[in-house]
């Protein structure tokens, strides 16, 4: 695992030589540029989500939110997210790159990222937008996890980050291109949505539907707008059962209903067998008892 994620880092950083990842508010609005690891980023992926979480992490995570509560201002902010977060992070990275390149380090695991820097992002992104007010911030904190390394990329732009994304984003530009691009992103990338995904996106779609928001503050057309707005439904939308294993399960059970009934039929009891016991041996395929 770490050979992959070392040989990708190194054709990233040929990819990128000379070109330098800074937080820019502007340019952390649009849609960033995506790279199509194809199946090495289904692996890492894979990966990512059997990490488990110990009681360390859970005190780690909640040592650093009572440091990010002691930061006064925004600037504070940023310097120990640059430090804390961040840093950390390229100091994982940097332990697990000499890890695998060390022949007596056995098969113990090396962690890649600090269990909670997904909840740290996440938690980033939603303090720069609601308690300083500055949403450009907020997306440029995502733009710095996902360009600052694959593992960073991987490990840390997970649900929950982009879930403050797509309501930054909504909430805080109208940016419905933007949410729409997120969701696709999600759903290529194998990133699980949850409830409050879905939650997001059909208050967008609420919104979107009551037309006031749209009537002077959108340059895009309306029909635009609606095939952004399905696409948005169509890509939270639950995955639907598997059709052929319903029949299947419903067949078996039919047969399994008419078997009773045919058992019943021979029997040599002689005993009537009443409504009730009738309805029981449909449902669950047996005879009742005597």
């Amino acid at each position: 695992m770490f050979d992959v994620v070392f040989s990708a880092a190194s054709v990233e950083e040929r990819l990128q030589s000379g070109v330098a990842n800074t937080l820019s508010a502007t340019g952390s609005i649009g849609r960033a540029r995506s790279t199509d690891w194809g199946p090495f980023f289904s692996k890492i992926r894979r990966h990512s989500k059997r990490l488990k979480w110990t009681s360390e992490a859970d005190e780690e995570l909640d040592r650093k939110k009572e440091e990010m509560e002691l930061c006064e201002t925004d600037l504070q902010l940023l310097d120990w997210a640059m430090r804390e977060v961040f840093g950390e992070s390229q100091r994982y990275e940097a332990a697990a790159r000499r890890a695998a390149e060390d022949p007596s380090r056995g098969e113990d695991p090396v962690e890649l990222q600090p269990a909670a820097y997904p909840h740290l992002l996440a938690l980033l992104m939603r303090t720069f937008r609601d308690k300083y007010a500055d949403p450009h911030l907020a997306l440029s904190m995502f733009d710095h996890a996902r360009h600052l390394s694959i593992a960073s990329f991987v490990f840390g732009c997970t649900t929950p980050a982009y879930n403050e994304l797509i309501e930054t984003r909504w909430r805080c530009f109208r940016d419905l291109r933007g949410v729409c691009d997120a969701l696709e992103e999600m759903r290529v990338n194998g990133i699980g949505m949850d409830n409050r995904t879905r939650s997001l996106a059909e208050m967008i779609r609420r919104e979107v539907g009551s037309r006031n928001l749209w009537q002077e503050e959108s340059e895009m057309g309306s029909g635009e707008v609606w095939d952004m707005v399905s696409r948005i439904e169509k890509l939270t939308a639950p995955p639907a059962p598997e059709e052929g294993r319903c029949a299947t399960t419903v067949k078996q059970k039919r047969d399994r209903g008419r078997s009773g009934l045919q058992t019943r039929k021979g029997g040599s009891t002689g005993r009537k067998t009443t409504a009730p016991e009738m309805a029981g041996s449909l449902v669950v395929g047996t005879i009742p008892r005597h």
